[in-house]
C-alpha cells in the first residue's frame, strides 16, 4: 500500500511538470533567430560624391566646402559610431572601408584647402591615427594596409581607393554599396587597365609601362594572378591584349604626379 502511494505521488508530480507551459521570456533550449543586419547607410556620402566628382574623376573641394561641409561631418560621425560586428556581409564591410578611406582623404584635404597643393606636403597625412571608424582612431595607412588589403585580398581595391593625387585612379561619382560592389570593382579596374594613363604597351620597344600603383602594391596583383601581366590580361581589350600575350616585355613604372586632384584647378 505504501509503495503504491509513493508511485502515485511521483506520477502526479511528473504530470504536473509536463503540463506546465514555459513562461514568456524564459529560454527553452531553442536558439533565437539570428539578428537581421541591414547594409550600412552611405546615402549622405553618395550625395556628396554625385554632387562634387567631375566627369574626369577629380573632386570639387571648393564646392564641398561651401555646400556640403555639414553633410560630410554627419557622415564622418556615422563612420565613427558604426558597429564593427553589424555589417550585412563581406561586401557591406568592404564597401564601408573603401568609402571610409575616401571620405577621410577628402576631409583631410578640406582641412587645408585652398592652401594645399599636394597631400605629400603634409608629413602625417597617411600616418596619423586621427580618423574615427567603428569606435576607434584609425590612420589611412591602417585602413588600407591592415584592414582592406590583408582582410579582403582583392587587388581591384587599388582602383577604388583614391589618395587625392592627379595620378590616383579617378574617383567614382558615387559611394560604394554592397549590392553593386563587385560590379564597381570590375568596372573601375577595367577602365584603369585600358587607360594609357595607367597601362601603356609599346610592342616595338617591347616595353610595358604601368602605373606606379602596381609597383607599390605589386604583391597584391601577383598573389591574385601569378604575375602583373596575368592580371592585366584579365581586363585588357584588343589589340592591347594580343600585344601583351605575345610576351617578351620589359616592365617599367611611370612617374607619379602627386598634385592635388582638384577639379577647380
Amino acid at each position: 500500500m505504501k509503495d503504491r502511494l509513493v508511485l502515485a505521488a511521483v506520477f502526479g508530480v511528473l504530470l504536473l511538470v509536463g503540463c506546465q507551459r514555459p513562461q514568456a521570456g524564459v529560454p527553452t533550449g531553442v536558439p533565437p533567430p539570428e539578428r537581421r543586419r541591414t547594409p550600412f547607410d552611405h546615402s549622405v556620402f553618395d550625395e556628396i560624391m554625385r554632387s562634387h566628382v567631375s566627369k574626369e574623376g577629380l573632386f570639387d573641394y571648393k564646392g564641398l566646402q561651401s555646400e556640403h561641409a555639414d553633410a560630410l561631418r554627419r557622415y564622418l560621425d556615422s563612420l565613427a559610431a558604426a558597429d564593427p560586428d553589424g555589417f550585412a556581409g563581406r561586401d557591406d564591410e568592404l564597401a564601408f572601408w573603401l568609402n571610409a578611406y575616401n571620405a577621410f582623404v577628402i576631409a583631410g584635404v578640406l582641412e587645408h584647402y585652398p592652401d594645399i597643393k599636394s597631400v605629400m606636403d603634409l608629413p602625417d597625412f597617411f600616418k596619423a591615427a586621427r580618423w574615427q571608424a567603428t569606435g576607434k582612431p584609425r590612420s589611412l595607412n591602417e585602413i588600407e594596409n591592415e584592414i582592406i588589403r590583408p582582410r579582403f585580398r582583392d587587388p581591384r581595391v587599388h582602383f577604388i581607393l583614391v589618395c587625392a593625387a592627379q595620378d590616383c585612379p579617378p574617383l567614382p561619382a558615387h559611394a560604394m554599396a554592397a549590392k553593386a560592389l563587385q560590379a564597381d570593382l570590375e568596372r573601375y579596374t577595367r577602365a584603369a587597365v585600358n587607360s594609357r594613363k595607367y597601362v601603356q604597351i609599346d610592342p616595338e620597344r617591347k616595353v610595358l609601362e604601368l602605373t606606379r600603383i602596381m609597383r607599390w602594391y605589386g604583391k597584391d596583383f601577383v598573389e591574385k594572378d601569378g604575375s602583373l601581366e596575368a592580371f592585366l590580361l584579365r581586363y585588357l581589350d584588343e589589340p592591347a591584349r594580343s600585344q601583351l600575350e605575345a610576351g617578351g616585355y620589359t616592365v617599367e613604372f611611370k612617374d607619379y604626379d602627386w598634385a592635388l586632384n582638384d577639379a577647380g584647378r
